[in-house]
């Protein structure tokens, strides 16, 4: 797996849970974008998948385990992608994501 940039680690503000599921990001009228969720906190997400067509900026839905997440596209590089997510997951949503992931 390609390492990440030092800032990503960096600009982290909440504790990081390693997670492994299978998603798709999709942005609106477009087709959805199969991706790995591989990390969670309330506020955000780091995925691996190919978003060659989606933006720094751009909202989109991620759907993981059945999970549908409003975000935001944070950063991105040729093989990883941030989220920011428009509403903070709360400690049920969390934990259950953690639990059905494969981490």
């Amino acid at each position: 797996m390609a390492s990440l940039p030092i800032q990503v680690s960096e600009k982290r503000g909440d504790d990081r849970q390693d997670v492994l599921l299978d998603a798709t990001v999709r942005a609106y009228r477009a087709e959805p974008v199969a991706a790995a969720l591989l990390d969670l906190s309330t506020g955000g997400a780091m995925l691996q998948g190919d978003i060659q067509d989606l933006h720094k900026g751009d909202e989109i839905i991620l759907d993981a385990a059945g999970k549908q997440i409003v975000a935001t596209i944070a950063w991105s590089n040729a093989s990883f992608f941030g989220l920011a997510f428009h509403r903070r997951l709360d400690s049920y949503e969390m934990s259950w994501l953690k639990r059905v992931g494969r981490a």
